[in-house]
């Protein structure tokens, strides 16, 4: 029954088919006959003028060589000026200059020059009167006006009446060239050359050409009638005043078969007629089935069917009605299931499940979870540089890139003999519960071999990085969350240790960890040297980002001490000049808060921000050149720096030395380093303090005056207000540091 409808159905429309392809080759025909027309008449009309170019380039050569031969040649100048009209050696002279000429442009015929002063024509091959010569009817009516004569249309040209009258277009220009008073230079050209030079342009067994002078004589004739030519373009040369007309041999043969687009036209308008009526015939014989099943299920009331709709609405209503129910029974289904679980995840990653371990059981039952072991470990994947992550792909390639992320996981897991349950709990982090079996240390090498393997996938196929920190073991179930919170607690130090990479807790205690108060006297003492514009700052920054690195911080430590050090730093430059006050503004402090936004590491942090400080320091470093008195506060500070050991050390010691009044280096001093001339002189006379106290014994009274303070009492009362320690202490600290 099957085959028999089917074999009906087939049998049906296959002369629809056949009539549809049918009339599909006959538009081809006609659209591939309609092109070959167009690419016909364009080759025809590039033809035409292919050969109007060609000729036209010739003669124009020609012409342009008479013009200048005319003006510049010395040999045709005696000739038309010669005095003694019967000197032989001008006139052999002028003839060979002709020869020249044909000899170097082969379309040249024949040439011959005419002296209206004694009527004497001489050619390359003969001479004459005028009277004489067979081509006077020619002069005399080339004469007036001579200056508008260029080229002739075809005539008869009879140089010797043994040889006879050949077709010629000839070139005249007047002696001199530009008054042509004296005489003329007519240049013949046979009409033949032209036929050839066009000759390998066309195929005659094909295509025509056809070439007219401006009163239309023919310039050559083609040898076959009109009815086997059929024109198709007619150019008409600006230079010659000639007309170029190409067209194809048997032409009518062409335009006929050109002509049955209507023919094709009217067969493919009746085609069309033709499968319409069949195909109304053949649905109205199949719809007759159709009907009888939709009149057996009429008499059912659907929700949602609709009263007034075809046979086949009220089919779709009915199936789509049982489809419908099924599909939102599944999907609820499925969204309760996803739904419950993700919440359950995150109660126990949050340590809110309460459960008991026999409704556990029964809870991964309902949702298909895998079962509890005896120990967990808790592992958070952290999608690297997710700020970029999230610019460079859409929405939709984010989620499926997200989605094969956990897919790949759950597909290698089974490799190394593992079970987990992994979950998203934010934006650009995966959270993944493994659960471990009974072999504690064999458990842990395949959870560090797995997600190496994940690292190394993602990097390779998904073009960008996770870094994996990886919590404690618990055997408990309501120890998860702790194990939860040791992984984002490794995760905090990525920013030191690198990304794309596995951290431990291990990690972490191998390293020394430091409290973060104690680099703010590095980053103090930094920006000192950075804002009086020392070479050394660099070093010292160095130092710094070495020791934040050895010093293990988390990635909120690293980042309240760059702010720490932004904040100085504009403290210093508010104390410069207004002119680095708004370097400091204008592009300083926007790109080094910009670098705090976008690093996602320490080193990229530590390079970014080296090359904002450098530009500062450049901008800085110009602007201190350009004022006039730089070089007198960078002398003082050279003369501080090495008499600070001198107790009379003032501002009127330094006024008396360099004859400046005290006042005025006082405001210089402020405004070149910032500091005040005292708090300069203390923290040079306090390092120096530094360095006797840690490295010698000496008393405190041979201290204080080695740095230029006559008291000790003075001396320990500074240092203590600067460093926050006596002098005495800060001894017996550098030595315990020392010993152990």
């Amino acid at each position: 029954m099957r085959k028999t409808l089917f074999n009906r159905l087939l049998l049906s429309y296959m002369p629809i088919f056949i009539i549809v392809v049918t009339f599909t080759f006959f538009v081809f025909f006609q659209v591939l006959s309609e092109q070959s027309r167009k690419e016909a008449l364009n080759a025809n009309k590039m033809l035409s003028l292919q050969a109007m170019r060609l000729i036209d380039t010739s003669l124009k050569a020609i012409d342009n060589m008479v013009m200048m031969e005319t003006i510049n040649n010395k040999e045709l100048a005696d000739f038309f000026n010669n005095e003694s009209k019967s000197n032989v050696f001008t006139n052999i002279s002028a003839v060979k200059k002709m020869r020249e000429m044909i000899a170097s442009y082969p379309m040249i015929d024949s040439i011959y020059l005419v002296r209206f002063e004694d009527n004497f024509v001489l050619s390359n091959a003969t001479s004459d009167q005028l009277s004489n010569y067979k081509d006077e009817p020619f002069i005399q009516s080339a004469k007036d006006p001579l200056g508008s004569k260029k080229w002739s249309g075809v005539r008869d040209f009879e140089q010797f009446s043994v040889k006879g009258s050949k077709p010629v277009v000839s070139l005249v220009r007047g002696a001199p060239f530009i008054t042509g008073e004296k005489g003329m230079i007519v240049v013949n050209v046979a009409t033949d050359s032209l036929r050839t030079s066009i000759a390998d342009l066309y195929d005659p067994k094909t295509s025509y050409i056809g070439l007219r002078d401006a009163v239309g004589n023919e310039l050559f004739r083609d040898s076959r009638s009109k009815e086997q030519t059929r024109i198709f373009s007619n150019y008409v040369s600006s230079y010659t005043g000639w007309s170029y007309q190409s067209g194809l041999v048997n032409g009518k043969v062409f335009h006929v078969i050109s002509s049955l687009y209507n023919v094709w036209f009217i067969i493919g308008i009746a085609m069309i007629v033709v499968g319409f009526v069949w195909l109304l015939y053949v649905t109205r014989r199949n719809s007759k089935p159709l009907e009888q099943i939709v009149a057996r299920i009429r008499g059912y009331r659907l929700p949602l069917s609709k009263e007034g709709g075809d046979e086949f609405s009220f089919i779709e209503s009915a199936l789509s009605n049982i489809i419908e129910q099924s599909n939102q029974y599944q999907q609820k289904h499925e969204e309760d299931r996803h739904l419950r679980a993700r919440y359950l995840f995150h109660q126990l990653i949050e340590g809110d499940t309460g459960l008991t371990h026999e409704e556990w059981v029964e809870e991964i039952s309902s949702l298909q979870l895998p079962y509890v072991s005896n120990r967990q470990v808790v592992l958070v994947i952290e999608m690297d540089k997710y700020s970029d992550f999230c610019c460079q792909y859409s929405r939709k390639d984010q989620n499926l890139l997200k989605f094969a992320l956990r897919s790949v996981i759950q597909e290698l897991a089974p490799k190394y003999e593992l079970v987990l349950w992994a979950e998203w709990t934010s934006a650009s982090q995966l959270s993944v519960m493994v659960f471990m079996g009974n072999e504690e240390e064999a458990g842990v090498s395949s959870i560090l071999q797995l997600f190496d393997h994940v690292r190394e996938w993602a990097q390779e196929n998904l073009k960008f990085t996770v870094t994996v920190g990886i919590g404690e073991q618990v055997v408990q179930l309501a120890s998860v969350a702790n194990s939860y919170k040791e992984a984002l607690r490794a995760l905090k130090y990525k920013i030191a240790l690198g990304e794309n990479r596995l951290i431990t807790s291990e990690h972490i205690a191998n390293h020394g960890q430091a409290e973060v108060f104690s680099h703010l006297n590095a980053i103090r003492s930094m920006i000192q040297s950075f804002r009086l514009l020392e070479d050394e700052w660099k070093t010292k920054y160095d130092e710094l980002f070495g020791e934040m690195k050895l010093g293990l911080l988390t990635k909120d430590e690293i980042t309240n001490l760059m702010n720490y050090l932004i904040y100085y730093l504009g403290r210093e430059m508010a104390g410069m000049t207004k002119e680095s006050q708004e370097m400091w503004m204008g592009d300083g402090l926007p790109r080094l808060s910009k670098v705090m936004d976008v690093c996602h590491s320490l080193e990229q942090m530590r390079e970014e921000s080296l090359n904002v400080l450098d530009s500062l320091y450049a901008g800085l470093l110009e602007a201190q050149d350009r004022r006039l008195h730089a070089a007198t506060i960078r002398d003082m500070r050279k003369f501080i720096e090495e008499e600070y050991a001198n107790p009379n050390m003032s501002l009127d010691y330094l006024s008396s030395t360099f004859n400046i009044s005290s006042k005025y280096v006082s405001k210089l001093f402020k405004e070149e380093t910032g500091q005040k001339f005292v708090d300069f002189l203390i923290d040079i006379r306090i390092q120096a303090a530094q360095r006797l106290l840690a490295q010698s014994n000496a008393p405190m009274q041979e201290v204080a005056e080695q740095i230029g303070y006559t008291s000790a009492i003075s001396f320990s009362r500074v240092f203590k207000k600067v460093i926050g320690c006596s002098p005495s202490e800060y001894r017996e600290d550098a030595v315990r540091k020392e010993t152990g």
